[in-house]
């Protein structure tokens, strides 16, 4: 007798959601905007197709010349190399302010694209480094912990 409850009640879900399913209601078509109007978008975000990241340790910054070096792990080689990147005035930057706060030895990521032979940063993260260890020790000192208590 369950099975048969079981059966009908599967039976009337599966009506419900095929009912359901039928009467969608139609999505309004968009408006087709002329060529002209997204053309400058595509042409924006050409950029953004051609951005690449790496991450690595920092070797110089020069900060006259707006440039830093960066060592870092190739992934395809798994050989450490070198890389030149540029900045500019659109560089945007996490974690630090400008190029001038970055040090040799910090940790970076950065977006860049490759242009004329150039890489050129469009956002730079300074990595923080995470203590390992709390800065204070947090045992409570109101708590009695036999097993550390000197024996008298």
């Amino acid at each position: 007798m369950k099975i048969r409850i079981i059966a009908i009640l599967a039976v009337l879900v599966l009506a419900g959601t095929v009912l359901g399913f039928s009467e969608e209601k139609a999505l309004p078509v968009p408006e087709e905007t002329p060529a002209a109007a997204t053309t400058p978008v595509i042409q924006e975000n050409s950029d953004l197709a051609n951005t690449q990241w790496v991450w690595g340790e920092v070797i110089s910054v020069n900060a006259q010349d707006k440039t830093l070096s960066l060592k870092y792990l190739d992934y395809e080689t798994d050989q450490e190399k070198e890389m030149s990147i540029i900045t500019d005035d659109s560089t945007s930057y996490d974690n630090v302010k400008s190029l001038g706060e970055i040090q040799p030895k910090d940790n970076l990521s950065v977006d860049y694209i490759s242009k004329d032979g150039k890489n050129i940063a469009k956002t730079i993260g300074l990595e923080k480094a995470e203590n390992a260890l709390p800065a204070a020790n947090n045992i409570d000192a109101g708590v009695n912990i036999p097993a550390l208590q000197a024996s008298q």
